[in-house]
């Protein structure tokens, strides 16, 4: 009798924290979209998820609970708490992982091949304009210096194809990595796009340029955010990722 007094009341902590741990997802996917979709701001969407945060970590410990008194009594409630304390684990240290991410990047929202002379936008700077851009497209002799430090693998991409295969080339890693194209000049060498991120939908820009060079063409990339003095290395990222396909065989 105590037995299932006990499986019973293990059962109802189990769907407690699989409620929460649910809620606390659906809560924090919501805080991202909201921001993609200009319901508040990404600062407000951050927030937020502190917030969501207690309640995953209150599903995961119900959960966890659950798990302890459902043990060998209840296969249901045994895998509602299983599923609560996975999600719930998972909201609770999403802002910790997000937040020690970005403080550990480098205060620097704008990454170029060349810090010397980088790419520069042209039509997107009215694309910017639209969207109320807050960072400039400036690129400061102060960020070169923080790019030196932060990130000195990233280098101008040397292809042995001619300029317009180059060019080519590099339009097609803009399709293939589905960023949204904002001018494509070949006879500049200049193509400009825009990436949206995962989940809290933050726009980049992304500006490259082909130029002749003795080995075939050079090509420099930039990508800068809009928004925001830290990006997490997303920028980085990017513009590593394009530089590659651009330097596939």
């Amino acid at each position: 009798m105590a037995g299932r007094k006990r499986a019973g009341i293990g059962g109802k902590i189990a769907a407690l924290g699989c409620f929460l741990g649910i809620a606390g997802a659906s809560l924090a996917v919501g805080a991202g979209l909201g921001n993609r979709y200009g319901f508040w701001s990404y600062r407000e969407g951050f927030a937020a998820l502190n917030w969501i945060a207690w309640v995953g970590g209150a599903a995961a410990v119900i959960s966890l609970i659950g798990i302890v008194m459902a043990w060998r009594r209840g296969r249901g409630a045994l895998v509602l708490a299983l599923v609560g304390l996975v999600l719930g684990s998972a909201v609770a240290w999403m802002p910790y992982h997000g937040q020690k991410t970005l403080r550990a990047s480098a205060r620097l929202p704008d990454v170029s091949t060349d810090t010397v002379n980088p790419p520069a936008f042209v039509a997107a700077l009215d694309v910017r304009k639209r969207a109320k851009a807050r960072n400039t497209t400036d690129y400061t002799p102060q960020k070169a210096e923080i790019q030196a430090r932060a990130y000195p693998d990233i280098k101008p991409v040397i292809v042995r194809l001619s300029p317009d295969a180059a060019f080519d080339k590099a339009l097609a890693a803009i399709r293939a990595l589905g960023l949204e194209l904002i001018a494509a000049d070949k006879a500049a060498g200049r193509i400009e796009a825009t990436d949206t991120t995962f989940w809290f939908g933050f726009k980049d820009d992304v500006a490259i340029r082909i130029v002749p060079a003795p080995e075939g063409a050079k090509v420099d990339i930039r990508s800068t955010s809009r928004v925001g003095a830290r990006d997490g290395g997303t920028n980085a990222a990017r513009v590593r990722n394009i530089a590659r396909r651009i330097a596939a065989n």
